[in-house]
């Protein structure tokens, strides 16, 4: 429990959590050769670990722009709708000002400066 405010620190439960889910993933595919995506595609996931922690934290705006930079990544690592990097940058832009909106409706800038 942190001592300011009596809240419990989720930050090490969530990242515990998912090296665990990413560890158990490399070992099932390392010993049972299962067919699975390929982890290198599922890096974006970080993204949204991120976000959780944020929106854990009390952070709504952090953890909006974290998920969308994160289903940025997938799209176009997954090559969703024929998004590249060339031809999607703009979403990334939209991305980081859709959570300083949502920072600036939920306060959460004034909070962080207390």
């Amino acid at each position: 429990m942190s001592a300011e405010d009596g809240r419990r620190d989720f930050k090490p439960l969530l990242w515990g959590l998912f090296l665990i889910a990413a560890g158990g993933t490399f070992l099932l595919q390392r010993f049972t050769g299962a067919e699975l995506p390929n982890i290198g595609e599922l890096w974006p996931l970080v993204f949204f670990v991120i976000g959780t922690s944020h929106l854990l934290d009390g952070r709504p705006g952090s953890a909006v722009t974290f998920y969308l930079m994160g289903t940025f990544f997938f799209a176009v690592t997954l090559d969703w709708f024929g998004f590249t990097y060339r031809n999607s940058w703009p979403l990334m832009i939209i991305a980081v000002g859709a959570g300083m909106v949502v920072r600036a409706l939920s306060g959460e800038d004034r909070r962080s400066r207390c």
